[in-house]
């Protein structure tokens, strides 16, 4: 067998190879990320080896660039595995190469790290999958951007409407933001018209009821504001123009996850059943774990999550599990993480795991991350039976890994080691007499 390995770059890789034992095959050759390139890289493959089947590809995680590359070749027959930064990492240390860092040296620790290493064939997802995970990963930054947009808009208002953080519950609200996209500062809002403000409020909003009170409450407060003075025309345009980005932001959000909700039905609906289990932390689960088959089993799935605890024991110490190991996606651990959270408070099942934590002395966020590797079992039993989601089922035990054997199987086997220990010839020793010498 012949391990290559293939440095990944935006524009140009370099590709080396070496051989069981572990001895480079040829020098390394850089190669341009064009069609040509990628067919001058199959050629210097295939004057390795006759067949690509003798062959295995290794290239790094880095980002999006691996993704093209390795589609070309599993077009061309190559099993092609992604490997860790981690195990590349770990190869240069065992070369001593850790003052050495250029393409061709990295080309050839991939190779290595691919040869030593327990490093998996690499599938690439189908459509059904990819597309919603890159709605649900655009659908996160986009939510991210929205909560960085509302902190720039919470600065000017502290300092120069810091009374108005009281009047609203929320403040990004549809009634608040009626407000602030007109006239955000005090001195604009002492200017308008109560039954003005309470008029936007009530269109924006359903408290048609109750928006007089609240246009009152704006005009009390930005009589008596304490709020700074220098600046004010800058701060209400820049709180405006980020009301717009807001705006602009939550409808292409609810573009997305309606987007993610037609595929879900499409793909695999029944995560929907599951406790605390949104469109969104649903699709995001669906698309990062992919085909629940290359799984062996839920412990498997825990572990490729990251949810589960590190193991510290050395001779007689033992840690009893330290922090998560945090391997593998951190799309899927942050959307476990999510859904146990609101798990933990509507069903009942998870809701007294949750409290058993809490009362052994654990922290909410460790009681959380509990009630996320259960769910995390419940996930992968759902996909893998295609069974909707039933409170009164067993999932299993997140700590074990095992199935708790049925009585009936303990009772027989205790009846088969009774009737195999009554028939050996057992010679009763007495231990109260001194051995003779």
């Amino acid at each position: 067998m012949i391990y290559a390995g293939v440095d990944i770059a935006k524009t140009d890789h370099v590709i080396g190879a070496v051989d069981e034992r572990g001895a480079e095959m040829r020098p390394p050759m850089p190669f341009e990320n064009t069609e040509a390139g990628l067919e001058r890289a199959v050629a210097w493959l295939e004057g390795l080896a006759g067949s690509p089947s003798d062959v295995v590809v290794g290239m790094e995680a880095t980002g999006r660039y691996w993704m093209a590359r390795c589609s070309f070749l599993v077009a061309r027959g190559y099993s092609v595995a992604v490997i860790s930064p981690m195990q590349v990492k770990a190869a240069r240390k065992l070369k001593g190469l850790d003052k050495v860092k250029n393409d061709r040296a990295d080309a050839g620790l991939m190779a290595e790290a691919l040869r030593i290493g327990q490093c998996d064939e690499t599938r690439l997802a189908t459509d059904e999958v990819a597309s919603p995970r890159s709605l649900s990963r655009y659908l996160q930054s986009l939510r991210g951007m929205v909560a960085g947009l509302k902190t720039q808009c919470i600065c000017p208002m502290d300092a120069h409407f810091p009374e108005y953080a009281g009047v609203f519950s929320d403040m990004f609200g549809a009634g608040s933001r009626a407000v602030l996209s007109k006239s955000p500062p005090p001195f604009e809002l002492a200017r308008r018209r109560a039954d003005s403000l309470a008029r936007d409020i009530a269109e924006a909003s359903r408290r048609g009821g109750k928006s007089s009170g609240y246009a009152a409450k704006i005009k009390a407060a930005a009589k008596s504001s304490i709020g700074v003075r220098l600046g004010q025309e800058a701060a209400s345009f820049r709180v405006k123009s980020l009301i717009r980005q807001i705006e602009f932001a939550d409808s292409e959000c609810a573009g997305v996850e309606a987007r993610l909700r037609s595929l879900l039905d499409e793909v695999e609906p029944l995560v929907l059943t599951m406790p605390g289990v949104s469109c969104a932390t649903g699709a995001q689960m669906v698309s990062e774990i992919g085909d629940v088959s290359r799984f062996r089993n839920a412990p498997a799935l825990v572990s490729y999550a990251g949810p589960n605890s590190s193991v510290g024991q050395s001779g007689q110490f033992d840690s009893g599990g330290g922090p998560i190991t945090k391997h593998g996606s951190p799309y899927l651990r942050r959307a476990l993480w999510l859904a146990a959270n609101r798990a933990r408070r509507h069903d009942p099942g998870l809701r007294a795991f949750y409290d058993g934590k809490r009362a052994e002395g654990k922290p909410h966020r460790v009681a959380v991350t509990a009630v996320a590797r259960k769910l995390c079992h419940i996930v992968f039993a759902v996909m893998r039976d295609q069974v909707p989601y039933d409170p009164g089922r067993e999932w299993g035990d997140p700590s074990k890994g095992h199935r708790r054997r049925p009585r009936r199987l303990l009772r027989h086997a205790r009846k088969a080691f009774d009737i195999r220990f009554s028939s050996c010839n057992v010679r009763t020793i007495d231990c109260s007499r001194k051995p003779t010498v």
